[in-house]
């Protein structure tokens, strides 16, 4: 893709602390336009990928680049200052003057920079309807709820037009119902500013409910990336499975191969099959969302209801199948009680060696 589509450019990026590498060869772009999160556990090396990316920490080796222009590279003797590389940045603690008022925070890199009171009037004008703070100009961090607080974080971010947006887990000191406010809030400002987000957070649901693209991490690298759609239904790795929503994991063994369809024998005795690729027979593991499971009471493996529990519109279930216990999440239409003995079809799969 051309240089003028790609806000950031990451390559082969390298970061060690000592002989501990938190971030080991990671390489990915962040498009015109685009909502990208790098998503994982704590001491993944997200969260240095991104300070790697602001110049608040010096890579090891690799190069970044913001807006087509190189800004880090320990080989070709370029550092550029975290101020000079057009970059917002919003932290997750808000990291707003207490002593200021939200004009006063949100003006503030723009007085740094001297520029014209005029547009300083202007800017305020525009973001402060951009973020729904009317009528809040004169107060101070302190009278604020914590959802206007990051709102002010984000204007003044966003105050001197940077290339592109670094969010660093900046829901986590919110309250659920105000994530999730917040969530609608952040991916309708970048619609409406067309600014490029990378984004860093644990939280899965986060990443998925906005992101236009997904890096899953552990362990310093990048495990898969795609959209979320991809990652939720092909994860690459049993870790992705795993941590991208919930997952059941099944031993197995593959006993037959044929036509796309892989036979597999069950720890319990029972058989089952699925759509795959080619596999070869043996020990596998078998993996299963839980609404790609049926629960019914005419045909699949016998199992039993452990605990349902009623979620308005769906029931959770949990079943034993054997010595396996599985989620299965069905409509609330066709009800099983704890206890009652059932049949379980698996409609999708994954298989892993």
């Amino acid at each position: 893709m051309a240089d003028w589509l790609e806000r950031i450019r990451v390559l082969k990026l390298t970061k060690k602390f000592g002989s501990y590498t938190a971030v080991d060869n990671v390489t990915f772009t962040v498009r015109k336009n685009e909502f990208f999160s790098l998503l994982g556990p704590s001491g993944c090396g997200k969260t240095t990928t991104l300070r790697c990316i602001a110049g608040l920490e010096q890579p090891t080796s690799g190069e970044v680049y913001v807006g087509g222009r190189l800004v880090s590279s320990l080989e070709k003797g370029v550092m550029v200052p975290p101020e000079r590389r057009g970059i917002g940045m919003v932290f997750q603690n808000y990291a707003v003057w207490p002593h200021m008022t939200v004009e006063q925070n949100i003006a503030y890199p723009l007085k740094i920079a001297r520029v014209s009171k005029v547009k300083i009037r202007s800017t305020l004008s525009n973001i402060v309807d951009l973020l729904k703070l009317s009528g809040l100009e004169k107060r101070y961090p302190a009278e604020l709820s914590g959802g206007q607080q990051q709102r002010v974080a984000l204007g003044r971010a966003l105050a001197m037009d940077p290339e592109v947006m670094l969010l660093d887990e900046p829901l986590s000191n919110l309250d659920a119902k105000l994530r999730e406010q917040m969530r609608f809030e952040l991916k309708d400002l970048q619609r409406k500013t067309g600014i490029a987000i990378l984004y860093v957070t644990h939280d899965q649901v986060e990443a998925m409910a906005m992101s236009d693209r997904v890096a899953v991490m552990n362990g310093g690298v990048i495990i898969q990336e795609g959209t979320p759609y991809e990652i939720y239904k092909s994860p690459a790795t049993k870790f992705v499975a795993d941590f991208i929503g919930t997952m059941n994991f099944l031993p197995c063994e593959v006993v037959e191969w044929r036509n796309g369809c892989a036979v597999l024998r069950l720890r319990n005795g029972s058989v089952v099959r699925i759509n795959s690729p080619e596999v070869g027979r043996g020990s596998h593991t078998l993996a299963v969302r839980p609404e790609d499971l049926l629960l019914n009471r005419e045909k699949g493996v016998d199992c039993q209801v452990d605990v349902a529990i009623f979620l308005g519109n769906a029931v959770d279930y949990r079943v034993k199948l054997g010595d396996d216990i599985l989620r299965v999440q069905t409509s609330a239409d066709n009800r099983f009680e704890q206890g009652e003995k059932a049949k379980l079809e698996v409609q999708r799969g994954i298989l892993f060696p």
